[in-house]
C-alpha cells in the first residue's frame, strides 16, 4: 500500500493535487513566443479572478486552496497582513420550525403556532431548519 493511499493522509492527497493544479496554471499566461493574433487563455483567467474576489473576497486559487485544505484561504486577508488560511468558522446549531398555513376569503396566512379555531381552514404545515433566535 503507498503512503499516499492510506486513510490519514487525505490531507496530503490535497495538498499534492493542489500543487499539481497551481502548477498547470502558471500555463495560462502568456508568453513572449505567442503567434501574433492568438487569443492567450489570460484575460479569460483575469475576469474570473476579478469577479471572484469582488464576490468572494477569494481569488480561484484560494477557492481550490481552501476546498482542498479544508480551511478558508484568502489572498486578500493575506495582503492585509492576516493569516492566509484560518479554520472556518464552526457550523451553527439548528432548530426545526414548524409553520402552519390557513385559507383566508382570499390569502393563505401563516403562524408559528397552529390557531385551534382554524382548524378547518388549515392549508398545510412547513418545517424548516433554522438557527436558533438571537443569533
Amino acid at each position: 500500500m503507498s503512503s499516499l493511499s492510506r486513510p490519514g493522509n487525505t490531507v496530503m492527497k490535497r495538498v499534492v493535487i493542489s500543487l499539481c493544479i497551481v502548477g498547470l496554471l502558471g500555463a495560462c499566461r502568456p508568453t513572449e513566443t505567442m503567434v501574433a493574433g492568438a487569443a492567450p487563455a489570460f484575460p479569460t483567467v483575469a475576469i474570473l479572478d476579478m469577479a471572484s474576489v469582488v464576490n468572494t473576497q477569494k481569488t480561484v486559487d484560494d477557492h481550490l486552496v481552501s476546498w482542498f485544505t479544508g480551511k478558508d484561504c484568502s489572498t486578500v486577508r493575506a495582503s492585509m497582513g492576516e493569516h492566509y488560511c484560518k479554520d472556518p468558522p464552526p457550523a451553527l446549531p439548528m432548530v426545526q420550525r414548524t409553520t402552519y398555513c390557513y385559507k383566508s376569503l382570499a390569502l393563505v396566512t401563516c403562524y408559528d403556532q397552529p390557531v385551534e379555531r382554524d382548524a378547518s381552514r388549515l392549508f398545510g404545515t412547513r418545517v424548516d431548519q433554522v438557527p436558533p433566535a438571537g443569533r
